[in-house]
């Protein structure tokens, strides 16, 4: 599933993706905010989330199901002016998240809160250059300004920030990308995480 890697002559140009965005601990509304910053230099900026559309609106069933959390979504997009640059892709399958990620431009981690976020790790494994809040155990999944660019959790002008400074360079986004793949695939080895493992039942064995 990993072995094809990110490339950015194939990826779509200023296009933004993030695993989800259906609840306000993922941060998706930090990530509209930065969209004012960032359309000021790229017009033509798109951002694409996976996961359940919180924001659908267009039947009865929709409009009562709404949940407070999709109507401030709602709005923040109307607000912004956003409605032909975002796009809300629904839950996808593997295959389908895999796509997404390798033809994105940048994956975004805008969280508040975080332990070790999966797509993230997705992300990184298929060399896509990341930008992520720096919260919970993100920081141990990757190294700032080598393997990924961090922002601090709602600073949108910093979200902002990193993200341009991707699309702005080539060089620095193919320098992510060989450092994400190589970060997660030792972060995510398999054999090296169970012998670590064993270690680690052994040393408390052994206080015992």
């Amino acid at each position: 599933l990993y072995e094809r890697k990110w490339d950015r002559k194939t990826c779509v140009s200023h296009e933004i993706f993030i695993g989800q965005g259906d609840y306000p601990l993922k941060g998706f509304h930090y990530l509209l905010g930065a969209m004012q910053e960032i359309r000021k230099e790229f017009p033509d900026v798109h951002v694409r989330v996976a996961g359940i559309s919180v924001t659908a609106y267009g039947t009865l069933k929709e409009k009562l199901k709404i949940s407070g959390y999709g109507k401030y979504l709602r709005e923040c997009i109307e607000k912004y002016g956003l409605e032909e640059h975002v796009e809300i892709l629904g839950k996808l399958a593997g295959e389908e998240m895999r796509a997404a990620c390798l033809r994105c431009h940048v994956f975004v981690c805008p969280s508040s809160l975080e332990n070790s976020p999966n797509a993230l790790g997705e992300a990184m494994l298929l060399g896509v250059p990341c930008v992520a809040s720096r919260v919970g155990g993100i920081p141990d999944m990757a190294e700032e300004g080598k393997s990924a660019l961090f922002f601090e959790k709602g600073n949108e002008k910093e979200l902002a920030a990193r993200i341009m400074e991707i699309f702005r360079s080539d060089e620095l986004a193919e320098r992510l990308s060989e450092n994400a793949g190589k970060q997660a695939g030792r972060n995510h080895d398999g054999d090296a995480n169970y012998a670590r493992l064993l270690e680690i039942y052994r040393e408390i064995l052994g206080d015992m």
